[in-house]
Order: C-alpha cells, then sequence, then structure tokens
C-alpha cells in the first residue's frame, strides 16, 4: 500500500491514508476513549480517524485495529519499530518489525517510502510503501 499525507488531528499530529482503499495511519491518545489508557498508539486501521476528537479517533470505543506501536508524548510516527499486528485467525497477534526507508529513483515506488518487514511464520505484514509525504513530515 502506498500512503499520502491525508491531514492533521485535533492534537496537531499527522495522519495517512492509503491510496485506493481505506486504510490510515494515525494517533491516538486513547484507543478506547473512556480516558484510562495512559500510553497512546500509533495505528494501522481501516477507520478513517475522527479529525476533532482527541482520543478514540475511530470512535468504536475498542481498541480495535490492523497494527500498533505504543508512543510517548511527542513522538513522531517511528521510522523503525517493532509492532504489533493482528494476522488472522491462525497467527493471531505477532510483533513485526517495520521500518520506514526511502525508495530508490528507479521502479515501482520511486518518490515513496517503503515499509519493509520481517516475515514471521511465513506471515508477512500487508504494509507495502509509504509515501514521500510522511518521510517529509518526520524529517521536517
Amino acid at each position: 500500500l502506498t500512503y499520502g499525507l491525508a491531514g492533521t488531528g485535533a492534537d496537531g499530529r499527522p495522519f495517512y491514508k492509503a491510496k485506493g482503499v481505506d486504510e490510515y495511519i494515525y494517533h491516538d491518545a486513547d484507543c478506547d476513549g473512556p480516558g484510562n489508557n495512559t500510553v497512546g498508539l500509533w495505528v494501522l486501521d481501516s477507520n478513517k480517524p475522527n479529525t476533532t476528537a482527541k482520543r478514540d479517533l475511530d470512535g468504536d470505543g475498542r481498541c480495535q485495529y490492523h497494527a500498533s506501536i505504543n508512543s510517548t508524548v511527542g513522538q513522531r510516527l517511528p521510522t523503525s519499530a517493532k509492532w504489533h499486528m493482528y494476522c488472522g485467525a491462525e497467527a493471531g497477534w505477532v510483533f513485526v518489525n517495520l521500518t520506514l526507508k526511502e525508495a530508490s529513483d528507479k521502479g515501482p515506488f520511486s518518490g515513496n517510502t517503503v515499509i519493509s518487514s520481517a516475515t514471521r511464520g511465513g506471515i508477512t505484514a500487508s504494509v507495502a510503501a509509504l509515501s514521500l509525504a510522511i518521510m517529509q513530515a518526520l524529517f521536517a
């Protein structure tokens, strides 16, 4: 998937949308909403984030998403980290190393940032690429 900058949330952090499908990357300070969570998360989710909400950005009242990584106050989207990702009923929740890296000037991902992942038990994270806009936001 290739993601592009789609806007900014109420906390001022950017969020990203995959091109052609409803998949998002955003920061959620409290994914289930009641204020009980003390650790925020960067999440990969199929629900569009509410840009005016300060917590539970997908409005589902639960911490349900495709993948997440804990974050600290003010932390930007990490360029290399171990994400907790749901890989189907057989594998369940596994930790997958995801790395953002700029693609070469040649090839199908030219001008994008590629997310690479380690394979675990034959399962590879389904995330393939982020747009250059993410790298510009990360290193601005």
